[in-house]
């Protein structure tokens, strides 16, 4: 539990008159009790212009911040003689609950307490408490919410151990771990917290060449939107003028203000004001667009906010700076060489150099290109059973087919008519054998019995001649080769193949590698390929069997690499052609460009050196 205020009733350190506020003396204080000071006495004014029908809304305050253990000494104070007892009490009941306290007592008189912690983080680090009149009763929410938004001047470390206002909080966002428009943005959505604006936007660049960095509402689009384009505009406009830009447009103010008069219109705000800072150097500008509704802001707060952006400003310079690329570097390091004349020429030539070096030994992927072309995992042929001739055919090559799809019938009626006559023998046999077996012919009798079996069986055949004269679909795919329409009632010889067929559930990639990279192919490596007839997809493979015998083609020889397609498509079918590239590691930019050169030209000398 936080101990009781040290001498509530003392009198506050030295410092600045009370009642005079200045934003650059909160700014400039090196001391936490001076600070201190100039915010309670910032606050007071503030909180005035917040209930501007009341007389004097603040009859009392104090701010105290914590010093050794739990001790609390008061640092800052406002209004003539002590604190009062009641302003004391709400001060010690904040610190043991730290959170807000209101006290509202009608019989005590006619004034209310508001207190409020100074956390940093989990740590109480003080109390502010005012004694306000009764006329601010209805407006006390938005008092409240005011004198939480200027808390945050005191600082996350705490006020007791740094001064408010110090460039030591931006600097902890801006060098932030991440991009630098993430910490852009934090800084941005702090400043419009802490100074309750409705917007914040930071750019960077120069007269006509302004950049948006950031903004406190979010990420910026990329897109040339009307908000974007309205916000550049009015920071374009303040570095050209050089000073800073208010709309409405401060005493004193001459130049133009178009663009922020349209900034204003576009994102529906009552005034914005554009603080432009030039950074040390040839390094630019930085510009802060501050955006807010209500009364326009007055001139002690645009210097205070001017002083703000003038901090900032080095900071963003650094963090820029620290994110640049060789190249940028290189830039910088050419500019500051020399102006115009020759003494830059040995300098860009030493730094172009090496570029070309760092360039040539930067590590790429290495990929083997190759021939692809797609085939079935499985292929299944449909043949003729037996000899024949040809009826009818129902499919072509491409067509997709079901399993037990009929693709062609073979001419069945020779057969039919071969079994009308086996059936009409058989009949004949039994009717022989009945009549020999009535006659006690034994023999006869077996005779005819043996012509009837041999004619059943020669009927099965027959039946099952014609059982097979469909050619039907064995699974479901697609036809890949064969078209038998050409040639209806054509001979068809047993064993003939009459259809080929794939399945649509799995593919295989046939990669042909020329032979000066087919040391670098290994089964088990990843690639992708790309079809001539789908150019704008590719499909991921990976190798899985290397065939180590070389075939001619185009005059050169390449060697069969086999790939599994790893996704498949119902879009693809096997036959289709493309360029597959393998995955072989990484290896020097130089190298890859040179190596089919260098390969050429260690042969060439090998065959020419005796």
């Amino acid at each position: 539990m936080a101990e009781p205020l040290a001498n509530p009733d003392a009198p506050s350190p030295a410092g600045p008159a009370p009642g005079q506020p200045s934003w650059r003396l909160l700014l400039g204080a090196g001391d936490a009790r001076l600070a201190s000071q100039a915010w309670l006495d910032l606050a007071v004014t503030l909180v005035a212009q917040a209930v501007p029908d009341g007389a004097a809304p603040v009859q009392g305050a104090f701010v105290a911040l914590r010093q050794d253990g739990a001790r609390y000494a008061r640092a800052a104070s406002f209004g003539e003689g002590a604190v009062s007892f009641l302003l004391a009490k709400a001060a010690e009941r904040c610190l043991q609950l730290q959170r807000s306290v209101v006290q509202n007592d009608e019989a005590a008189g006619g004034a209310c307490q508001l207190a409020l912690p100074i956390m940093a983080g989990e740590t109480l680090e003080g109390v502010v408490a005012f004694e306000l009149s009764r006329s601010v009763l209805p407006q006390l929410d938005r008092v409240t919410r005011l004198v939480q938004w200027g808390l945050g001047w005191f600082g996350r470390a705490g006020a007791a151990n740094a001064a408010p206002g110090q460039a030591t909080e931006w600097l902890g966002l801006v060098a932030a771990p991440g991009d630098a428009d993430t910490a852009f943005e934090a800084l941005c959505s702090m400043l419009a917290a802490q100074w309750a604006l409705t917007r914040v936007s930071l750019g960077l660049g120069g007269a006509g060449k302004m950049r948006l960095r950031a903004t406190s509402r979010g990420r910026l689009s990329t897109l040339q939107t009307d908000f974007v384009i309205a916000l550049k505009a009015a920071m374009e406009e303040a570095v050209e003028a050089g000073t800073a830009l208010a709309v409405p447009p401060q005493a004193g103010q001459l130049a133009a203000i178009g663009a922020h008069q349209r900034l204003c219109r576009t994102h529906d705000v009552a005034w914005a004001v554009t603080l432009p800072v030039r950074l040390p150097g040839h390094a630019g500008w930085v510009a802060m667009t501050l955006e807010g509704d209500g009364g326009a802001p007055q001139p002690e707060q645009i210097a205070g906010w001017q002083a703000v952006a003038a901090q900032v400003a080095p900071l963003l310079a650094l963090r820029l700076r620290a994110e640049r690329g060789l190249l940028g570097h290189a830039g910088a390091l050419v500019r500051e060489a020399g102006t115009g004349r020759a003494a830059w020429k040995p300098v860009a030539a030493l730094v172009a150099a090496a570029a070309l070096v760092g360039i040539a030994l930067f590590p790429v992927p290495f990929r083997v290109n190759a021939r692809a072309t797609l085939e079935g995992a499985v292929k299944r042929s449909v043949a003729a059973p037996f000899d024949g001739y040809l009826a009818e055919a129902a499919v072509r090559p491409g067509d997709r087919v079901a399993a037990g799809t009929v693709l062609a019938r073979m001419d069945d009626r020779e057969l039919r008519l071969q079994k009308l006559d086996y059936e009409g023998r058989i009949a004949e046999s039994r009717r022989q054998a009945d009549e020999a077996i009535g006659r006690r012919d034994m023999a006869a009798a077996g005779i005819a019995t043996a012509r009837r079996m041999q004619a059943e069986a020669e009927l099965r055949l027959i039946d099952a001649h014609l059982a097979r004269t469909s050619f039907v679909a064995p699974f479901d795919g697609i036809v890949i080769s064969g078209d038998p329409s050409q040639s209806i009632g054509a001979p068809l010889r047993r064993g003939e193949v009459v259809y080929e067929l794939s399945p649509l559930n799995g593919y295989r990639v046939a990669l042909e590698v020329e032979e000066s990279d087919f040391a670098a192919v290994q089964p088990g490596q990843e690639g992708r390929m790309v079809l001539a007839s789908l150019p704008y997809a590719s499909w991921p493979v990976q190798v899985t069997g290397v065939t180590p015998l070389a075939t001619a083609r185009d005059g050169r020889n390449a060697f069969r690499v086999e790939a599994r397609l790893e996704q498949p498509d119902a879009a693809l079918r096997p036959g289709m052609q493309g360029i597959g590239k393998i995955e072989a590691g990484t290896a020097p930019l130089a190298w890859v460009w040179v190596r089919g050169a260098v390969a050429w030209a260690r042969l060439k000398l090998w065959a020419w050196m005796p």
